[in-house]
């Protein structure tokens, strides 16, 4: 007689979270593979507004730029061609997707593929080494560090946004050199390119450093995002 499913359990594994195959073997159930991408997905540290991006919720419309439309291809050709030894770097005017488009590819590699991901503001980062400096903080800095140059899939977003200090660039160098050293994929966000868009307008080296943008330059193939701000159109659509 087999045995009853309590209320809200899974009817095919009935809540033991294991089914057995034609061919008699045991294998976990597809909801138990559900709930361990949930957790993976939980444990990537994905800010709440981002955790809905997906590489088809990208919307590319008729006027936007051609590099809008070539940017998701490039997302989903990485997807697909996950485990290439590189990474993506994408650099655009704020409003233009590349975080959206960064968390896409992290979502879908956690949850689909079993990836061990993590994502990462650099703002956010740096405060919470700074907290690390006070008594009353029971972590160090390389506490906080770890799980970025372990995780084996990086965003790094909003790089550069940080007034350049030597103190920053130390603290990017290093989380920057022991992921090209054990060859982590990272993908990248910056509103900073290789060439000032205006006269006076600083650049990604300028920002981070020569030896930082040297290993992104090996590390992460470029992908440009043209356009205007979308959240500018979403207030103007909203009044």
């Amino acid at each position: 007689m087999s045995a009853v499913a309590p209320p809200g359990a899974c009817p095919a594994c009935k809540g033991i979270g294991v089914v057995e195959t034609a061919a008699g073997k045991a294998v976990a159930c597809r909801c138990r593979a559900v709930e361990l991408a949930d957790a993976r997905l939980l444990a990537a540290q994905v800010p709440e507004r981002y955790r809905n991006c997906t590489l088809q919720n990208y919307i590319v419309h008729r006027d936007a730029p051609p590099s809008q439309r070539l940017a998701k291809l490039k997302a989903m050709k990485f997807v697909e061609e996950w485990k290439a030894p590189y990474g993506l770097l994408f650099v655009g005017p704020v409003g233009v997707g590349k975080t959206h488009l960064a968390v896409a590819i992290l979502r879908q590699l956690v949850e689909e593929c079993g990836v061990h991901g993590m994502f990462c503001d650099f703002s956010d980062l740096l405060e919470r080494i700074q907290a690390t400096f006070s008594r009353a903080n029971a972590d160090s800095a390389d506490d906080v560090l770890a799980p970025y140059r372990d995780a084996e899939l990086l965003v790094l977003d909003e790089l550069g946004a940080r007034r350049p200090t030597d103190w920053v660039r130390d603290v990017l160098y290093g989380l920057i050199n022991t992921r090209y050293n054990r060859q982590r994929i990272t993908l990248v966000t910056s509103n900073y390119g290789d060439v000032p868009v205006r006269a006076g307008d600083e650049t990604l080296e300028g920002r981070v450093g020569t030896l930082v943008r040297s290993r992104l330059h090996e590390m992460c193939a470029p992908v440009l995002i043209e356009g205007d701000d979308y959240r500018k159109k979403q207030r103007a659509w909203s009044a």
